[in-house]
């Protein structure tokens, strides 16, 4: 397809500028970009088979955001932002929501919505700048790509070009801290076979939760018991998780067990945080105490005190702390 009609601007994008084309073209000429995380999301996962332009279509079309779109662009008489197409293939690189609302308007008068406003780059853009433009809209500018999508479309440039993920922050103005953290989640949810978006707030809570990681160390199996809760649902949300790691970081006998018991799936989480939280085992007050008896009721603390250098210092610290114990006691019982 040749541009007849246009009129010559700039872009810029990263640290360069690009010459572009401002125009409009039949929609019915353009193609939806393979790659828009939307797509892949939702339509590569399984076998990673590159999806046809209907199927995308169809897609698209069927999302209720693109409804909604559709609805905003008739209300305007037409699109405020253009799609952005590559002249090599009219494949637009970003608009994919846009372009699928057009087609849905097509439908109904084909006269009206016959062309859309683009601006159309160079045929020769490079892979790096086209990473670089949709980072910049999706990622630092409006974000409205989930988490999800993002952590997809970052892992899928690290494991394209082999560029350090340092890099690949750099050239989106993100901290290196958020592109790794979206990267190492994403790269867990394709080790254990499960990338369903909905669920990607549930594994990165579960990477980042210190008890739970320190209690999967020590017995890997409880991560596969944790991973199935999730996949069936039997964990009713992302923050659910948190509930796991307060159990797993109690250090008593009774949290300890429980713990055991949530881990082996023998008990359910909820009814085991119930327990706990009914018996104030989360109270910050009774964890410290409870903390503190634990301590000095080992066995082996009477030979660590007689062999300490400070042991004159240790002994008087002992007595001022039954002398403090004895008048707290005394100051809770009259109240």
């Amino acid at each position: 397809m040749d541009i007849d009609d246009f009129l010559l601007g700039k872009m810029m994008i990263g640290k360069r500028e690009y010459e572009v084309k401002n125009c409009d073209l039949r929609q019915s000429d353009l193609a939806f970009y393979v790659d828009n995380p939307r797509v892949y999301s939702s339509l590569r996962n399984i076998d990673d088979s590159v999806p046809t332009q209907e199927e995308i279509e169809k897609h698209m079309c069927d999302m209720e955001s693109v409804k909604q779109l559709r609805l905003s662009i008739k209300e305007n008489g037409g699109l405020i932002d253009p799609l952005i197409v590559r002249e090599r293939d009219f494949v637009v690189l970003e608009g994919n929501s846009r372009l699928a609302a057009y087609r849905l308007l097509c439908k109904t008068d084909p006269v009206k919505w016959g062309k859309v406003k683009c601006t159309v780059l160079p045929a020769d853009i490079d892979e790096a700048a086209i990473f670089t433009l949709l980072g910049q809209y999706h990622i630092v500018g409006r974000k409205d790509w989930s988490p999800y999508e993002q952590a997809g479309y970052l892992y899928r440039r690290k494991k394209n070009t082999k560029i350090p993920i340092s890099d690949i922050a750099r050239e989106l103005g993100i901290a290196e801290s958020q592109a790794k953290n979206y990267i190492r989640v994403f790269e867990y949810m394709i080790t254990i076979d499960d990338l369903v978006q909905s669920r990607w707030s549930y594994y990165e809570e579960l990477l980042k939760n210190k008890s739970i990681q320190k209690a999967i160390d020590i017995n890997p199996t409880y991560e596969k018991v944790i991973v199935a809760q999730i996949k069936t649902g039997q964990i009713e949300a992302a923050a659910d998780i948190r509930k796991i790691g307060k159990i797993a970081s109690l250090k008593t006998k009774k949290g300890k067990k429980i713990f055991q018991e949530v881990a082996n799936g023998d008990k359910d989480v909820y009814l085991a945080y119930s327990e706990l939280q009914n018996a104030g085992s989360f109270d910050k007050v009774f964890e410290k105490v409870t903390s503190f008896r634990n301590y000095i009721i080992e066995p082996s603390l009477k030979q660590s005190i007689v062999s300490s250098a400070k042991k004159d210092d240790i002994v008087f610290c002992i007595k001022k702390i039954i002398s403090r114990l004895k008048d707290v006691q005394k100051e809770i019982e009259n109240e």
